[in-house]
């Protein structure tokens, strides 16, 4: 059966204010960007912004860039890809000046669709410094009852702690240079990576996007997608 998701994205926006002001030759010009990134295995979307098309055929561990808009409010649309007679999921964003936004795509353990909005609070960070931050689109269970959390590591320093599905970090400074990302079940020294170590040169003042999607417990299904703001 096939499943349609309806939501008000509005709803599950990071720390987005509602603006619905239309823009007239009185204000002066703005500037929105906003970004979506599919986990939904074997599937591809055509992503909409009002009736402008920013991504076609996005496919599994794919994500359209950043796309610029006039700030205020607008409509997603996602639809299967080349066929766009009913959304898989819809809603309005509202689309602040100077701001940035990332739509995520997954689905749960029982092959939901479910959608996250998220402001991506981008600002420099201190120089020798990085930003990073953990998105977690992996709806992994330890026992049939219960989801996993998760840790996050970096050089052996926990940075993000108890994350479970749909998590959304804010960004934190790690040091320039080489660093060791792990995953490890919440509260514990047991590492989720097994043979997939992830190493990532941090450099000065850019920002990182870490997405963990995939079943966490089987190596073949989990992968990392690292965005560079």
């Amino acid at each position: 059966m096939k499943q349609w998701l309806f939501l008000v994205l509005i709803l599950t926006v990071v720390g987005v204010i509602a603006c619905n002001k239309d823009s007239d030759s009185s204000i002066p010009e703005t500037s929105s960007n906003i970004n979506f990134f599919t986990a939904v295995p074997g599937k591809e979307y055509d992503v909409l912004i009002d009736t402008t098309t920013i991504g076609s055929a996005v496919g599994y561990g794919e994500s359209t860039g950043y796309h610029s808009f006039q700030a205020k409010r607008y409509a997603l649309r996602i639809y299967p890809a080349g066929n766009h007679n009913t959304p898989i999921g819809s809603g309005e964003i509202s689309m602040r000046n100077g701001h940035y936004y990332s739509v995520f795509l997954s689905q749960n353990n029982s092959r939901a669709l479910q959608l996250l909005l998220v402001e991506d609070h981008l600002a420099p960070s201190q120089a020798n410094f990085g930003k990073v931050r953990y998105i977690n689109l992996s709806d992994t269970y330890t026992t049939p009852a219960l989801r996993l959390t998760l840790d996050m590591y970096v050089d052996n320093v926990r940075v993000f702690r108890q994350l479970g599905y749909q998590a959304a970090t804010d960004f934190v400074q790690v040091p320039v240079g080489n660093r060791n990302v792990d995953l490890r079940y919440a509260d514990s020294s047991l590492s989720l990576m097994g043979n997939n170590s992830h190493t990532y040169e941090i450099q000065d003042q850019k920002q990182y996007t870490i997405i963990g999607y995939g079943n966490v417990r089987n190596v073949d299904s989990f992968k990392l997608t690292t965005f560079v703001h």
